[in-house]
């Protein structure tokens, strides 16, 4: 009799197992590339802090040129990320809110071949950026242009080499471009492989936007409140915890020099907005330099394309 109720006691406890599971709120999330804002979401899912909201959150690099459009298109729920292609998206009709972000502000470095010697030298040159589209990278890398009396648009050429900075990296090394603008810490790779950091640039932009769309949120608002809250939880883990982070980070970014990954933490560590607040005054940057190529980003409050009540 005690092993028959000690059996029916398991398979109890297995059968309640699986309806934890399998009643657990699926979340398909797209990123766009291994950049230092976007680096909560790798804490939150390996901690297991959306589990405990009762989230099965899948997430899935896609290329920045087609995250947003698959977003639209329902085959994604949230987009990390991509916040200048949201805004465009918006633009021209799309319907992207944005819940929050995960800084105000990035870090890059414009990278050159060893013979190049200063910024006016890149006239009339190839240059690599990020994904195809205005992305963050072509944002910041046109405001340092234009401050040094080179016009973006006319006076170099922007070739879109994908959202993983190891493929700017690579075609700085064989010659395929002159410059390239590369996020940490793949910039210090660069640099010891024997390329030279022309200029360090830090731009007031919002970076590791919370995007969705406005139906889902709509229908979805309680599960994005825990969707939220699991993320940041994700980034306290990230600002308390510095040893396990750097492993985290260390899975995600492949074996590197623990050097070029305490870097790497370091980057986000001192830009990350632990409540995921946007400054109007970033805000206000990204939308006006995205009015450089659709002039109707300068007439857009800083409070629209967001819904901040969650």
């Amino acid at each position: 009799m005690l092993r028959l109720l000690l059996a029916l006691l398991v398979i109890a406890c297995l059968a309640g197992s699986s309806v934890s599971v399998s009643a657990a709120d699926k979340l398909r999330v797209g990123f766009p590339s291994l950049a230092t804002a976007l680096s909560p979401t790798w804490v939150a899912a390996k901690k297991g802090f959306w589990k405990k909201y009762d989230l099965d959150v899948e997430l899935i690099l896609l290329s920045g040129a087609v995250i947003i459009p698959t977003l639209l298109s329902g085959s994604l729920d949230v987009v990390v990320g991509s916040d200048t292609s949201a805004i465009i998206s918006n633009l021209k009709g799309g319907n992207n809110l944005r819940l929050g972000v995960t800084t105000n502000s990035l870090g890059s470095t414009l990278v050159t071949q060893r013979s190049v010697d200063s910024i006016e030298q890149l006239k009339g040159k190839i240059i690599g950026i990020g994904s195809q589209g205005f992305s963050s990278l072509e944002l910041r890398l046109s405001k340092l242009l234009l401050d040094n009396g080179i016009d973006p648009e006319k006076e170099v050429k922007f070739l879109p080499i994908g959202g993983n900075p190891s493929a700017r990296v690579a075609a700085l090394e064989n010659g395929l471009v002159i410059a390239a603008m590369i996020t940490p810490p793949y910039d210090r790779v660069a640099v010891e492989s024997g390329m030279k950091s022309l200029a360090k640039i830090d731009a007031p932009v919002i970076a590791g936007g919370i995007n969705v769309r406005s139906d889902y949120l709509r229908g979805n608002r309680e599960k994005l409140v825990r969707f939220l809250k699991g993320y940041i939880e994700g980034i306290h883990f990230l600002l308390n915890n510095k040893k396990e982070t750097i492993k985290i980070f260390s899975d995600y970014l492949g074996a590197r020099d623990p050097k070029v990954i305490e870097f790497f933490y370091g980057e986000i560590a001192g830009r990350v907005e632990k409540n995921l607040s946007p400054d109007p005054e970033s805000v206000r940057f990204t939308l006006d330099f995205v009015g450089r190529l659709n002039p109707k980003a300068k007439e857009i409050k800083t409070t629209d394309f967001s819904d901040l009540s969650l």
